[in-house]
């Protein structure tokens, strides 16, 4: 499964290690796991985090601060962001029981291309963010064709005849 914007999620009780894959970005960011931090970009591939043991099911929620910029993103939903935009990919397909992560670090989406910084956990799979918040247009257009259709069993109600 591939998301974007997905939240990552801990697959069976136990232990959760991180391995850095990589970086292609022109800015050196750092991720965390509340105040822990993992990963810095400028560090070599390959490096390993221990990130403790968790209950299955238990969503872990990550933030990519960017040195260059001051600018904070989080994995899951483009809500979480300054800018309402997923700006981490999830992908569980990376192997058996490991979930890869990718970040992109710029404001506004940046190129999109999510190689900023990368990495991969154990006993993880991907999960969809299943409660988003409506494009303001769905909702007029929702409550507007409501409307309508009160106003139309209102017209065609029976009239009550003495």
């Amino acid at each position: 499964t591939s998301v974007l914007g997905g939240n990552i999620i801990v697959q069976h009780d136990g232990n959760v290690t991180a391995t850095f894959q990589g970086s292609n970005a022109g800015y050196t960011s750092s991720l965390y796991l509340g105040n822990t931090r993992i990963f810095t970009s400028n560090q070599a591939a390959g490096s390993t985090f221990n990130l403790g043991n968790f209950s299955a099911g238990t969503e872990l929620n990550f933030r990519l601060e960017v040195h260059n910029t001051g600018h904070t993103f989080f994995s899951g939903a483009a809500a979480n962001n300054i800018d309402g935009i997923a700006h981490a990919f999830i992908d569980d397909s990376f192997g058996e029981g490991e979930t890869l992560v990718s970040f992109e670090d710029l404001l506004g989406g940046g190129d999109r291309d999510y190689n900023d910084l990368i990495f991969s956990f154990s006993n993880t799979e991907a999960g969809a963010n299943l409660v988003q918040n409506p494009e303001p247009s769905t909702v007029i257009l929702l409550g507007s064709g409501m409307m309508g259709l009160a106003a139309w069993r209102l017209r065609n109600r029976p009239s009550a005849k003495p």
